[in-house]
């Protein structure tokens, strides 16, 4: 079936007045929802372990496994949420996950043990991290095409920035007040914010008012893709047998893992090497700017060059980071390791939001992009415990970091290897 089959055009007031094109619209209120997925992101649940170590009684490794079960229990509703937006819409889907998160944060103030903080870790990660960021990185892609990896460039550079500020914001909120009350004030955040945009303002794609990818008026170039070539729309089954999704996949995947594991547990592996806690959140922020700056980099990149010239330099990147975080006592070294980490956050977001549509179409990119991000929040959640164990049973977070540079190395060769994808030719008897 094609892209846009042949239904009535839909009518909308905010579409038709809108002086500029509505994707630019669209764009802010997925910058929205992008932002608004923080609380649920590994560099601001790090900032809450302490607490939840000290409060209920726990080891650094077992908040980890915790949070890992947590993680990895979320991602397996992620390809189902995904296809929910295929069929439903952007609209739909990220208004009902706004509900659902402003719910949950505020829950997260009951929290009394262990149960109920991997039940928390469930909800956070699994409608912060992975739900809110797919529905706003999957509107951006929909409705954006010749500019897709620019325009998110543009959407890490506004998320970076705003990590910068927020992990400050929620320092000097835990400190004066109680976290259980920081929860409350993060869930009515995204209640008042969130949820009234995607709802008012939200649109699902250009084709169903009438418009084109990238342009203002519809007509001929509703199907087209870049440079005037109709889009090449791959079904989750067909990506599947393509062996450079999972060379990329598996290289996102170890990122997720290692990045997790660094930012989740960056306030101890930043008191080991004699920093305190204004420090880390000085160095999150640095490497945000980094982070933005790099998805710029990542978007030009993406636009005119194989997805694989972008991974080695992310996966070179990380072996830097890791390397970087087991000796950075010095201001140098931590500018360095803020470079490395900003430059694997920021290519890695426009990574997602970019290559994935550019490779397989837009037609089934929810369920396409639903698995792809099932799969990193497994990463995710890997990274974590195996920080935790190697802290509490090998000595420090050295073992584990070494391992991730070593692993990277090995799928760095891997993707220089993997051909494109290509469709398995149909033979007819």
């Amino acid at each position: 079936m094609p892209f846009s089959a042949a239904k009535p055009l839909r009518r909308s007031r905010l579409v038709a007045a809108s002086p500029i094109y509505y994707g630019w619209i669209v764009w802010i209120i997925a910058m929205i929802a992008g932002n608004a997925s923080a609380p649920g992101q590994s560099f601001s649940v790090s900032l809450f372990m302490d607490y939840f170590i000290a409060d209920f009684g726990l080891e650094r490794s077992a908040v980890s496994s915790l949070y890992g079960a947590g993680t990895f229990t979320a991602s397996l509703g992620l390809t189902w949420v995904g296809r929910r937006i295929d069929r439903w819409g952007n609209r739909r889907v990220g208004t009902a996950v706004g509900v659902l998160f402003a719910i949950v944060l505020a829950l997260c103030s009951l929290i009394n043990g262990p149960v109920m903080l991997f039940f928390a870790f469930i909800g956070l990660r699994g409608l912060g991290q992975g739900a809110l960021t797919l529905v706003g990185s999957t509107a951006v892609a929909n409705w954006f095409r010749q500019r897709r990896g620019r325009m998110m460039a543009l959407a890490a550079l506004t998320y970076a920035l705003f990590q910068g500020i927020y992990v400050n914001l929620l320092r000097l909120l835990l400190d004066a007040y109680d976290w259980r009350e920081v929860f409350v004030f993060l869930g009515i955040a995204v209640a008042v914010l969130v949820v009234p945009a995607v709802g008012l303002l939200m649109r699902d794609k250009p084709e169903q008012y009438g418009l084109a990818l990238d342009a203002k008026e519809g007509g001929e170039s509703l199907e087209a893709g870049h440079k005037g070539e109709p889009e090449d729309n791959w079904t989750l089954a067909e990506a599947l047998g393509a062996p450079m999704l999972w060379i990329l996949l598996f290289a996102r995947m170890l990122a997720s893992a290692w990045l997790t594991g660094l930012v989740l547990h960056q306030v101890s592996i930043f008191a080991d090497l004699g920093h305190g806690m204004r420090v880390v959140t000085e160095t999150y922020a640095l490497l945000s700017l980094v982070a933005g700056g790099s998805a710029l980099l990542g978007g030009f990149l993406i636009d005119r060059f194989n997805p694989v010239v972008v991974v080695v330099l992310k996966l070179v990147a990380l072996i830097g980071a890791a390397g970087f975080a087991m000796i950075m006592r010095e201001s140098w070294l931590l500018v360095m390791y803020a470079l490395s980490f900003g430059v694997v956050i920021g290519i890695g977001y426009v990574f997602d939001g970019a290559v994935w549509p550019n490779m397989f179409g837009r037609e089934f990119q929810g369920e396409i992009r639903g698995f792809v991000f099932a799969a990193l929040v497994i990463g995710s959640a890997i990274g974590p415990a195996l920080f935790g164990f190697s802290y509490d049973f090998a000595g420090g977070y050295a073992p584990v970091l070494w391992l991730g540079a070593g692993l990277s190395a090995i799928v760095l060769v891997l993707s220089l290897l993997a051909p494109p994808p290509r469709r398995a030719e149909s033979v007819s008897v």
